[in-house]
């Protein structure tokens, strides 16, 4: 088969990209396959995955490897010339019994081939292996010989950062770390600085991996060329900077939002990646139980209140949120947002971009909102008094509000607001309810296994006592499960995330007690015991009696 009838059987290949690729393969030559990785049709991933179906060349495992030995370094070198090889993108990883194992992304250069067999006589086993993978092993191969694979000089001037953040190396490097980041579905893609060998980092599913070390010369032109591509200052580096630029990888549209910050060892970058072609703000989808779903859906339809969500950074409100309105009909209501920055653009939704540097900030940004006569409206987030002043005044008109709220849990919001100066009769007046949240990981199911939890474990957390109370949601039996570990989940155990939630109605009674006492612990109390209520922890031990997380994952975050 060809490769694009591999691409095409394997991916889904439009045509169209296909024959766009090979109009330009007859101007420019070259491979079809690189040519459409250029286009940001197909990742490396998915080429090398084709090329090991079309010419039976098996994919090379990383897990356990740990590098070429160097006695094996020093046999070839005295033979070969290991720095053409890895020019060529040829890396030997073993050689043993005459023969010489052999990492490749490119199988198809006959004249390397040739050239090896020549200057060794020896049997060749190939592997296909990402060009970063190759770069990454190559290391051990060039401190023995000395090599440098780019021969950057650091130099701070303006003018050579942008010749260097043109270079093909970086541009091919900074390719490729994005495009492993879609495909290992990260959120944030960090570039760290420490010292000589700085680090990148993937947050995936929420939690941060360490993927790759760079070296200081290249460091600084990937750097420089990210800034490049965000429309920053390459030549600031007092001072943080936030851009954002778009690209396509693997057909998939991604939005990049990038922030500099300047550390004590140098400029750390991380770019949050927003992908446009993943938004299913399914309110179903979030991993709430039924009983929780069913009080969100009935406090979204009230005419005017506020509704709040609260919880950390990276805890998935604004999530959240996007999948309250969802559920809106925004053919029959006017819905208005207020967001910093606006991540996502929704349909059939007005968004406002807050804009503090030009005074659009999220209080000014609510009264202007108001003259536009909205049924619904979404405020990013309450900072200040005067936000929160706005947002209660707005739902005493007739209005509904979502917004968010930094606080640990539930209760605490209240206190919150109070702290920011808002009398108590008006949060009476307005709350409709409020939910605190946090995010865990799923359980793979491509490696889930049966998993069991000590006898110390169950008496802690009361397992038993939960299962009785929460027999309805979680179903027949305990299901506990863990992830033995894949390719699919990149070896943790996990893949994908949902949502850890505990949620109240701000009904009579608690408006009642909190006039009188002004008490959280009172307002818990009552809750926990007379509402029905459960925290956090409680509805992530529920999902670990159903097997689609782990306890781990629950107290990590609860």
């Amino acid at each position: 088969m060809l490769i694009g009838e591999i691409l095409t059987d394997l991916f889904g290949i439009k045509q169209e990209n296909l024959e766009k690729a090979l109009e330009l393969q007859k101007e420019l030559g070259g491979y079809i396959g690189q040519i459409l990785i250029s286009m940001g049709t197909i990742t490396e991933t998915q080429l090398l995955q084709s090329l090991s179906r079309q010419l039976n060349i098996p994919l090379f495992e990383k897990d356990g490897f740990e590098g070429t030995d160097e006695s094996i370094i020093t046999t070839l070198s005295k033979k070969i010339n290991l720095d053409y090889l890895i020019k060529n993108r040829f890396l030997p990883v073993d050689f043993n019994n005459d023969k010489l194992t052999l990492l490749t992304n490119d199988p198809l250069k006959n004249s390397i081939i040739d050239y090896i067999l020549k200057s060794l006589s020896c049997r060749i086993n190939l592997f296909l292996a990402s060009d970063q993978t190759i770069d990454e092993l190559s290391r051990s191969v060039i401190k023995e010989t000395g090599r440098e694979v780019i021969s950057f000089s650091i130099n701070d001037d303006p003018d050579t950062l942008k010749e260097m953040a043109a270079e093909a190396p970086v541009i091919k490097f900074l390719n490729n770390l994005l495009s492993n980041a879609v495909e290992l579905k990260a959120s944030d893609l960090h570039l760290e600085p420490s010292g000589t060998s700085n680090i990148v980092r993937f947050r995936i599913d929420g939690v941060l991996h360490g993927i790759d070390t760079i070296d200081e010369k290249l460091y600084l032109a990937v750097v420089s060329r990210v800034k490049l591509l965000a429309g920053l200052d390459i030549a600031e580096k007092r001072l943080p900077q936030d851009g954002k630029f778009s690209t396509k990888i693997a057909a998939t549209l991604i939005d990049v939002r990038v922030s500099s910050i300047p550390f004590a060892l140098g400029e750390g970058v991380v770019m949050r990646l927003l992908y446009r072609e993943r938004l299913t703000f399914d309110i179903t989808r979030l991993g709430i139980e039924q009983d929780i779903a069913e009080t969100i859906l009935e406090l979204i339809n009230m005419p005017y209140g506020i509704i709040l969500v609260t919880g950390p950074t990276g805890s998935g409100k604004t999530t959240t949120l996007y999948s309250m309105l969802s559920c809106l009909d925004s053919r029959e209501k006017k819905i208005i947002t207020v967001e910093d920055p606006v991540e996502y653009q929704l349909d059939g939704i007005d968004q406002i971009q807050v804009k503090s540097d030009i005074g659009l900030n999220f209080a000014a940004s609510l009264r202007s909102i108001l003259r536009h006569d909205p049924d619904v409206i979404m405020v990013g987030e309450i900072r200040d008094p005067e936000t929160a002043e706005m947002a209660v005044q707005s739902a005493l008109t007739g209005h509904l509000v979502l917004s968010t709220l930094h606080t640990n849990d539930a209760a605490s919001s209240l206190f919150r607001l109070i702290e920011m100066g808002l009398e108590d009769y008006l949060l009476n007046a307005s709350v409709l309810g409020i939910a605190a949240q946090r995010v865990v990981r799923r359980v793979c199911e491509a490696c889930a296994m049966p998993s069991e939890l000590s006898d110390e474990m169950m008496k802690k957390y009361k397992i038993m006592e939960l299962f009785d109370k929460y027999a309805a949601l979680v179903g027949p039996g305990l299901k506990f499960r863990k992830g033995a570990g894949c390719r699919k989940c990149a070896n943790t155990g996990y893949k994908g995330m949902m949502a850890v939630f505990e949620l109240f109605k701000y009904t009579d009674d608690l408006k009642e007690i909190f006039l009188k006492g002004h008490s959280i612990e009172a307002l818990k109390k009552q809750l926990i015991g007379k509402w029905g209520f459960r925290v956090l922890r409680d509805d992530g031990l529920i999902k670990v009696m159903k097997g689609v997380t782990t306890i781990e994952e629950v107290l990590r975050v609860s």
